[in-house]
């Protein structure tokens, strides 16, 4: 009779298992340290992997750099875009909101020029310096004032009318300047006061002050529309055309 001996399989031993890993480590450290002494002036004697890293590298910041240099000039053109949309939006609420109230606006000017047309015609078409004068003398002698002085000053031309100044001064009181201020005021003329000087050239305790009132007025006339000639040759019609 025949004897078979089986042999038992022999133990892997934990020092066998980690002998690949191991190897692994080692060729990790060396791929390292070829990177770290490769020969500049010799390519052609770099290990295979390094050349592989080398090109795959290459090819990678390529590829990073063409895909960030078209994205970077769209953003640019995005931004200048976004800008100029803004720009746009904010011109074209402005002219909306003018365009919404364009009517009322016609009908404001409209208005302010019809008041201003009839302020204009209730000028006189001249000043009337004595009447105006004559009508501030009596105010004031109802008001119980003394004048020394009223001066016609020269007129001053403007765009359309024409001012003609009075400087007036006077001697009183208080109370008695506030009533003839008032009377002007009444007068049927538009009169303006602008500049005045209160003073009182004698202070005194014994009696009650004199003062002196140095009062600058402005009244108006309108501007009358001078027509230019015909020329030679040239009659009414045509002119006027």
């Amino acid at each position: 009779m025949a004897l078979s001996i089986r042999k038992k399989p022999a133990k892997t031993s934990k020092l066998a298992k980690t002998k690949k890993p191991a190897r692994q480590s080692m060729d990790l450290k060396e791929f390292w340290r070829s990177l770290q002494n490769l020969d500049m002036q010799n390519y052609g004697n770099w290990p295979t992997a390094v050349k592989i890293f080398i090109i795959l590298m290459l090819l990678l910041f390529i590829a990073a750099l063409a895909y960030a240099l078209p994205i970077s000039k769209k953003i640019d053109e995005i931004q200048a875009a976004e800008a100029e949309e803004q720009t746009l939006l904010d011109t074209y609420r402005e002219k909306e909101s003018k365009a919404r109230h364009l009517e009322e606006y016609r009908r404001q000017v409209a208005q302010m020029e019809v008041e201003f047309n009839a302020l204009l015609d209730q000028l006189p078409k001249d000043t009337r310096v004595s009447e105006l004068v004559e009508g501030i003398n009596m105010t004031g002698v109802g008001s119980g004032i003394r004048f020394q002085d009223i001066s016609i000053e020269p007129e001053v031309e403007q765009e359309l009318f024409i001012e003609q100044p009075i400087r007036i001064a006077a001697v009183g009181e208080y109370h008695q300047f506030g009533s003839f201020i008032s009377g002007i005021a009444a007068l049927p003329r538009i009169i303006t006061m602008h500049d005045f000087e209160v003073s009182n050239p004698q202070p005194t305790l014994e009696t009650f002050p004199e003062l002196t009132l140095v009062l600058n007025t402005k009244t108006y006339r309108s501007k009358e529309i001078e027509e230019t000639p015909p020329a030679e040759g040239e009659t009414e019609s045509e002119a006027g055309e």
